[in-house]
């Protein structure tokens, strides 16, 4: 098997105060709280991230195969049942992805979102 390379890495680590940590990667540090708090909750952040990693994958995508993009904007939302017996783990139901793009047509949107979704 070949070796891995490290490709990205953060941490969290308590406050002292249930329900928010600190967060870092490299030199730059966040708070995250549960859902509920003044500062941006965990699942928030992993709904960022996601949508992070879209715009600048698509971006690059774009760029690599010489489509015209002149903007994006990428919303995520988790959905889960709270009809369902709770569990120890939590899980979400659904995610939803959602692409706008600006200055693209739209078969280039449709192969920059799918290129995206294969890899």
């Amino acid at each position: 098997m070949a070796e891995l390379a490290l490709a990205y890495e953060a941490r969290s680590y308590s406050t002292g105060i249930v329900g928010r940590s600190i967060c870092n990667a490299r030199n730059q540090h966040w708070v995250a709280e549960n859902t509920g708090g003044e500062a941006v909750g965990a699942g928030e952040m992993f709904c960022a991230s996601i949508a992070a990693c879209a715009v600048n994958m698509v971006s690059t995508i774009a760029g690599n195969e010489d489509r015209a993009l002149d903007g994006m904007e990428v919303n995520v939302a988790l959905y889960r049942d709270f009809d369902k017996p709770a569990s120890e783990v939590s899980l979400y139901d659904g995610v939803r992805v959602q692409f706008q793009m600006w200055g693209v047509s739209d078969d280039d949107a449709r192969f920059l979102v799918k290129t995206w979704k294969n890899r």
